[in-house]
């Protein structure tokens, strides 16, 4: 919460300070430089926010937002195995579930139009 808070209080800090130096070295007015003030307070104020999150937090709950990303990490290399090699017994069991569900949720649709 508190890195929230601190990349969006930021922001309109290092984009000041990002035009200013800009001005400095005579970098003309332009599209090109809104971006480069967008993308460097950006990045600065992400960086600074997270580090904030970091140091805010405890070590075990570091610990479990690192077991989520293994887990997410997981489920995506199983997705890409899936778009790899379809006929799969591990994609083939994902498959049967997903049309499970699609088959409950359609009868439990076409029950309530019935009504």
């Amino acid at each position: 919460m508190w890195g929230l808070v601190a990349g969006t209080v930021s922001y309109p800090l290092f984009a000041w300070y990002s035009r200013r130096y800009f001005d400095e070295q005579g970098l003309e007015h332009g599209f090109t430089r809104m971006m480069l003030v967008f993308l460097v307070a950006t990045l600065l104020s992400s960086a600074l926010g997270y580090g904030v999150s970091w140091v805010t937090s405890t070590p075990r709950s570091r610990s479990s937002q690192a077991q989520l990303q293994k887990a997410g990490t997981a489920v995506l290399d199983d997705e890409l195995k899936c778009v790899r090699n379809p006929s799969g017994a591990a994609c083939q069991s994902s498959v049967q579930q997903a049309e499970a569900t699609e088959r409950k949720l359609l009868s439990g649709f076409r029950g309530g139009r019935q009504n």
